[in-house]
This record gives structure tokens, sequence and C-alpha cells, in this order.
């Protein structure tokens, strides 16, 4: 039960980071959520760079291949 509730935070907390962004809306009045068209090739293009970023830093933080 931790678990889906942990999951139900996270999904919301996507959701009000691209409606804060601009890749949504959110009527409070209806409660709909509208996600706009996102070109998926440019997506994966920056993920693909933020999360290798992201790694490699960790691993020069944490001496990752050192012997």
């Amino acid at each position: 039960m931790t678990a889906l509730r942990l999951m139900t935070y996270l999904a919301c907390l996507a959701a009000s980071g691209l409606a804060l962004s601009g890749y949504a809306d959110f009527d409070s009045a209806t409660g709909t959520f509208d996600l706009h068209p996102i070109d998926l090739y440019g997506a994966v293009g920056a993920i693909g760079g933020v999360v290798s970023s992201g790694l490699a830093s960790l691993a020069l933080w944490r001496g990752w291949g050192k012997k």
C-alpha cells in the first residue's frame, strides 16, 4: 500500500511539473488535465543526455571505476 501511495504522489508531482512548465493545462473547475503535444524524438534525445550526464556525475562522485 505504501508503494502505491508513493507512485500516486510521484505521478501527481510529474503532472504538476508538466503543468508548470507549460506542457499541460489543468482546469481546477472541471478537474481536467490536458497534455499538449510533445515532440517525442526531441524529448527522448533530451532525456538521454540528462540521464547520461547524471549517471556520469554520480559515478564520478561515488568513485566508481577506480581499482
